[in-house]
């Protein structure tokens, strides 16, 4: 060797070589050396390549000294004359033969006749890890090997094109001083090939690494002249987590008039480029490379017709975006709408955390996965944006994606919450090792669920049974006849983080419930199409197999409601008053009377057993019935009203279940082994689905013993000077209250906090968030974006509006549109119009003609209730509140899933 020409193998054999040839043969010669496939190459050195200048370097200098960076002509000129003077210099004749005799060699190793040549730069500093020149250097490809030479002037014109200039200039760096060699390489006759990059280049998220795959030839990937599939993975657990598959029309290939490349159009190929195992293979290889390099790397690569991987380039990832973060209300808004006090989000970041890592356990995390996870992942779970209560979707997708064997679950949890479907299973494995250890970890998920099912019914009990304790125990404290000590401020700290540490853990029982209502839920929509029905269809006779449900404890504070109605209207004296037109709480006080005696302590009782269940009954600023009594006024006017009778709604669901089963049971008629999977399913489902009602209302009782604790707490703060007033406490955070109290404050002037707050929350009502919010990097940044992209509406054209069926039925009625109801708003047959609900909605669905909202999913507690109520219900229709109006009249079908505006209020 005579440092004119490096060969490949050379390369690989000696490291020390690697200052002659510049970065990106540098980095090859490394892949070689480490066993990769990398197609044959030789480089002519940057000695050689000086040498070939050496004559009209002064020429070249002269001209670059007249550049003018920031003057697009200057660039061009300069760029045009340097190129004209290197396309007429000769090359040596000593180099060009030697670098003839060796691509001769190269492309005699391979096994293509008629192989063609790919030749381009590889520049000092190119390819590195702070400056990549990603296409500011030109690469002739379907370069014949006679050609050469006149393809190596080609390339070293192009390191003082006007791009190169202009990117060195703004780079910092000398355009005289370019140290330039060039590699000449076989051309891969690729049938797909595309790029792959360690981390997400878009988020700098080294636990997902990205493939982009093209049909053809590489530059189609790399310029973007072709339709490309992009796949995601997860790198910890090699699964793609998201694709997106093209339908591809063109692809790269080489002219045949041996003219470079071109795009040629064929027909649709709608498959994926690559198989999912190729898929991992390049993610291996990537990560692989990244790890033994100490940074991210992006490598391009090509399969040929045989399925043989070839490596063409590795580079360092020279900068990525910052980590992205998605939050979606999809789901949460139906227990917190609108914005909430910053105490309920630090309560209730503080209880998921607790929760879900209880849960964490519960589905077969190890001790080592709970404990890396407890800082960083669990009290991440929830977000907030303006006053809003987000989830942090991208950290629910770690949540699952940790659990060995839990990726099967995925699918079934986005469809119970209605979200976007981002999670695409990877094909099983069909052989070896692979296959053998995917059975051994579904073994092991279907012994934690079988032993978590036949818990389920003992830890249900046993969380009722701590809820009783914690009640019990709030109750001695917070009596007037208890010494004050049980209830200072510090025994209320020490309450409220026992209640963390025990009662909240406890309710991870309900996700465990949950987990199973959601997939056994959807299995049932599985096996009924593969009986034949569509997908909707199944899910409408899906719908109404959940209709008439008994034991769903969520329904008796309505049962108990509609009894005191039923009371009243066979009462002539308590009619006359409630028909009267006192204001209620004027009603209430009429009460009192001794002639109201029996049916005053019913209202208490009822008070007593269900005062939690109000709308907005999960945020801690959310009065409980009991501290307004007056407000069980209006409810029970509206269902005197409608003259609403549980027994015919309940009547008139069951005859709606019976149906459906009738319809069920022909569609399984003769087939045995079916059936019984579908009375399993189906049964299971029902039943888990009651319990997640029956917790929800015990999650309500829970909440209101907190409410009571935070009440007493404003009260004492208030009376020691931090707070203006006692419900200023909602203005805190739960660890703002703890420093407070313990001295760890850093600001002690509460009411000054409380003040800014208030004017910021004021100002956060009135904006019309996105449903979906994605933020790269510090969150608070997109968060507060002035430019915050404020979602047009995307309602359907025409009238009517589509959305997801959940309870059947069909009803005329005028709109009434709420965004958070005022306890006493009057409700007589109409259409509630929602953008969500919570569970308090109850009252108000009673007196309802039907219900439509913006958020939901056929799981959503409006959905389950409108089921048992007989109250048509569709959820998931976009920006309905903007585009209907109270007073327009609606036809809503909750078994089509439509919502139709038949008359527009003349307002």
């Amino acid at each position: 060797m005579t440092g004119t020409i490096v060969s490949d193998i050379a390369l690989a054999a000696d490291a020390t070589t690697a200052t002659q040839v510049g970065a990106k043969a540098a980095n090859l010669g490394r892949l070689v050396a480490a066993g990769h496939r990398v197609p044959p190459f030789v480089v002519l050195s940057a000695t050689a390549c000086a040498r070939i200048l050496g004559p009209i370097r002064e020429s070249i200098t002269a001209e670059l000294a007249s550049l003018v960076h920031t003057d697009p002509a200057s660039l061009r000129a300069v760029a045009g004359e340097i190129r004209t003077i290197i396309l007429a210099q000769e090359i040596p004749a000593e180099i060009s033969t030697e670098l003839g005799a060796n691509v001769r060699e190269i492309v005699d190793r391979t096994s293509q006749s008629d192989a063609r040549l790919a030749v381009r730069s590889s520049v000092s500093g190119e390819d590195s890890a702070s400056d990549s020149f990603a296409g500011q250097l030109d690469t002739l490809l379907n370069v014949a090997p006679a050609d050469v030479s006149s393809a190596v002037l080609e390339v070293l014109a192009s390191a003082y094109s006007e791009r190169s200039l202009f990117y060195r200039v703004h780079r910092g760096l000398d355009n005289t001083e370019i140290d330039c060699a060039v590699l000449v390489q076989v051309l891969i006759d690729s049938a797909v090939s595309g790029v792959a990059f360690s981390c997400n280049p878009q988020t700098g998220d080294p636990g997902e690494a990205v493939v982009s795959a093209a049909l053809g030839l590489g530059e189609g990937v790399v310029a973007g002249t072709v339709e490309c599939d992009t796949y995601f993975v997860d790198t910890a657990r090699r699964t793609i987590v998201s694709r997106s598959v093209a339908e591809k029309q063109s692809r790269v290939v080489v002219a045949a008039d041996g003219s470079g490349t071109v795009v040629e159009q064929i027909a649709t190929v709608t498959d994926q480029a690559l198989t999912d195992a190729q898929v991992v293979e390049l993610v291996d290889i990537a990560t692989g490379l990244a790890e033994e390099l100490g940074v991210p790397q992006d490598i391009e690569w090509a399969y040929d017709a045989d399925g043989v991987l070839y490596l063409l380039q590795a580079r360092p990832i020279t900068a990525t975006g910052a980590r992205e973060t998605i939050f979606d209300n999809v789901n949460v808004a139906e227990s917190y709408p609108g914005v909430s006090s910053p105490l309920t989000f630090s309560i209730l970041r503080n209880a998921y955390a607790q929760v879900f890592r209880a849960c964490h356990k519960d589905f077969g995390a190890t001790g080592a996965i709970v404990e890396r996870n407890t800082a960083s992942l669990y009290p991440y779970l929830v977000g907030t944006a303006h006053g809003r209560i987000y989830y942090n979707i991208s950290n629910w997708y770690r949540l699952f994606l940790q659990i060995p064997g839990m990726e099967f679950a995925i699918e079934g949890w986005e469809a119970a919450l209605n979200i976007e479907n981002r999670y695409q299973r990877p094909s099983a494995p069909k052989r070896g090792r692979a296959r053998v250890e995917m059975y051994l970890l579904r073994l092991r998920i279907a012994a934690i669920i079988t032993v978590g099912w036949l818990r389920l019914p003992r830890r249900l009990r046993a969380f009722f049974t701590e809820l009783q304790l914690f009640t019990a125990d709030l109750e001695h404290r917070l009596h007037p006849e208890t010494p004050e000590r049980e209830r200072d401020p510090e025994a209320l700290l020490q309450w409220m983080e026992r209640c963390l540490r025990e009662l909240v853990p406890a309710y991870a029982v309900q996700i465990f419930n949950d987990f199973l209502a959601q997939q056994m839920f959807h299995v049932v929509g599985l096996l009924l199409e593969r009986e034949g029905l569509t997908e909707t269809a199944a899910i409408t006779l899906r719908n109404e197999l959940f209709c008439g449900e008994e034991g769903v404890d969520s329904v008796d504070p309505v049962r108990s409601a509609l009894a005191l109605t039923a009371t009243v209207r066979a009462d002539t004296a308590l009619r006359e008053l409630f028909e009267g037109p006192l204001e209620p709480h004027e009603v209430w006080k009429a009460l009192a009377q001794p002639e109201f005696t029996d049916f005053h302590g019913a209202c208490l009782r009822h008070i007593s057993l269900f005062g939690d269940r109000t709308v907005d009954e999960l945020k801690l600023e959310t009065d409980p019935l009991s501290e307004h009594p007056q407000r069980l006024v209006p409810m029970l006017r509206n269902y005197l009203r409608g003259g609403q009778n549980i027994d015919e709604m309940v009547a008139r669901e069951k005859q709606i279940r019976r149906e459906a089963e009738r319809t069920a049971a022909r569609l399984f008629r003769g087939k045995l082994p079916q059936r019984l999977a579908f009375r399993f399913a189906l049964g299971r489902a029902r039943e888990h689905v009651k319990q997640r009602e029956n917790m929800r209302l015990g999650r309500s009782r829970s909440f209101g013993l907190v409410k009571r604790v935070f009440r007493e707490y404003g009260r004492q703060m208030h009376a020691a000077g931090l707070l203006e007033d006692p419900r200023d406490i909602f203005w805190l955070t739960y660890e703002e209250i703890a420093a407070l109290t313990r001295g760890t404050a850093v600001d002690t002037d509460a009411a000054r906090t409380v003040a800014t707050r208030k004017s910021d929350h004021e100002r956060w009502r009135a904006e019309q968030l996105p449903s979906r919010i994605v933020t790269a990097g510090i969150a608070a940044v997109g968060i507060n974006d002035p430019a915050f992209d404020h979602p047009a509406p995307t309602g359907d054209s025409g009238s009517v509006l589509h959305g997801i069926g959940c309870a059947p039925g069909r009803v005329e009625a005028p709109a009434l549109v709420l965004t958070t109801p005022e306890p006493d708003v009057v409700v007589d047959g109409q259409i509630l119009v929602a953008s969500s609900t919570d569970p308090g909605w109850v009252f108000l669905m009673v007196a309802a003609a039907g219900l439509v909202s913006e958020k939901g999913s056929p799981l959503s507690h409006t959905a389950i209730i409108g089921r048992e109520l007989g109250i048509p219900t569709v959820v998931g229709v976009p920006d309905i509140t903007r585009l209907v109006a109270s007073g327009d009249v609606l036809i809503l079908d909750g078994k089509a899933g439509t919502a139709t505006i038949v008359e527009e209020h003349s307002s």
